[in-house]
């Protein structure tokens, strides 16, 4: 186990470094915390989970990882973007980005009755947001083996609570909530050196992911295209696929899972961030989820999620973690009744241009079929739209 000098030791050398221009790339230095997280990694299996932060070198340390490695990161630009898929060891610098991720993992765990657990680490100022609350409400309901640890600096970039929130109140805390207060040693990005820096290097942007494209076979078919998407939703069933979104079990997403067993309809709230993390999480362990969107509209409320971590982690981790899992998303007609312009439109286009994984609208049975079995296989992120005005169409 390392020692507090050792992590002290690790982290002025990286802050040396930084002032004296060796790293062209915002460094966000860890400190002041050390005795807390001593202990706290005490309780911490090696092949646990770890979901860490943008200040994450403390973290990755005491989880085994190596020192050349994580300073030869740090080096590149990769001080808020640490992952090992050989620790389960997981960043996000997005706020809040890991908590429902971490909620998928740990309900993986839970239904395959392992002993690993799910460890997420997060700021006081992400613990301020909305989807950090759903999912510790999530693991608290369900008693999934996740425990949220908040690292209560009183600092959200450089805000402390009182300007954030005017008088503030403790929020509520749920049994699977830990929280520690600490003085953290060095501001929120690099170690406060007045001036500007003179780097011996310049920083290098990294590559964005490029658009994705899914080829698929058209299936000999000709029936109505609701029935062929309830064939789709069979033969995902048969291999193996959970269904998870709201209405997937009482609705049946319209009918098109009734032959589906419940234990593979997994009903959620109405939280569409918390729903894709979900689906996120549990295609890390193995699981194909099929992520339902009863209206394609809905799935504003999911794009933190999808944009920044099911679009782009592929690439931020250098292809150790990806998420493969089908996105289904109907597009809402007008029939049986019209439920307004929010629940009508169709952002396939949008989509297509906003995520870099494919994006595919079949307009025929046959198309239904061999995109759904081309999803099936593929190893990332898939979204289909289905226009249900094509629903009753022999096609």
């Amino acid at each position: 186990m390392l020692t507090k000098q050792n992590l002290i030791d690790f982290e002025k050398n990286l802050a040396d470094k930084y002032d004296a221009g060796e790293y062209p790339y915002l460094v966000h230095l860890s400190g002041g915390n050390e005795d807390q997280l001593i202990e706290l990694f005490k309780e911490v299996s090696l092949d646990d989970y770890v979901f860490s932060t943008h200040r994450s070198h403390y973290h990755y340390l005491l989880h085994g990882g190596d020192q050349v490695h994580l300073e030869s990161l740090i080096a590149r630009g990769k001080s808020m973007f640490v992952f090992d898929r050989v620790r389960n060891f997981f960043t996000s610098s997005i706020l809040a980005g890991t908590a429902a991720i971490a909620v998928g993992v740990a309900w993986a765990l839970k239904r395959k009755d392992s002993k690993q657990r799910v460890w997420c680490f997060i700021g006081d100022g992400a613990a301020d947001e909305g989807h950090f609350y759903e999912a510790a409400r999530y693991v608290e309901g369900f008693g999934l083996p996740c425990t949220f640890i908040v690292e209560d600096n009183n600092r959200s970039v450089t805000a402390c609570r009182d300007e954030r929130w005017g008088c503030y109140t403790e929020p509520c805390q749920f049994k699977c909530v830990r929280r520690y207060h600490y003085t953290p040693t060095y501001p929120h990005g690099g170690t406060g050196t007045p001036g500007w820096l003179k780097f011996k290097s310049k920083a290098v942007l990294e590559e964005m992911p490029r658009p994705r494209h899914l080829d698929y076979k058209i299936q000999p078919s000709f029936r109505k295209y609701k029935e062929a998407i309830t064939e789709s939703m069979n033969m995902l069933a048969d291999a193996g696929a959970i269904f998870v979104g709201y209405n997937v079990r009482h609705g049946s997403a319209y009918g098109t899972l009734n032959d589906i067993p419940e234990s593979k309809r997994l009903e959620t709230p109405v939280a569409e961030n918390l729903m894709a993390g979900l689906a996120m999480g549990m295609s890390l362990e193995g699981f194909k989820p099929v992520l339902f969107f009863e209206r394609q509209d809905f799935i504003y409320n999911a794009l933190d999620a999808l944009v920044n971590q099911a679009d782009k982690v592929e690439v931020i981790s250098e292809g150790q973690y990806r998420f493969p899992i089908i996105i289904r998303s109907v597009i809402g007609g007008v029939t049986p009744f019209y439920a307004g312009i929010t629940h009508t439109s169709d952002l396939t286009e949008l989509c297509q241009k906003m995520f870099t994984f494919p994006v595919l609208q079949p307009r025929t049975s046959g198309e239904v079929l061999g995109a759904y079995r081309a999803a099936l296989d593929y190893p990332s992120p898939v979204l289909i739209s289905e226009p249900k005005e094509l629903h009753e169409t022999v096609c």
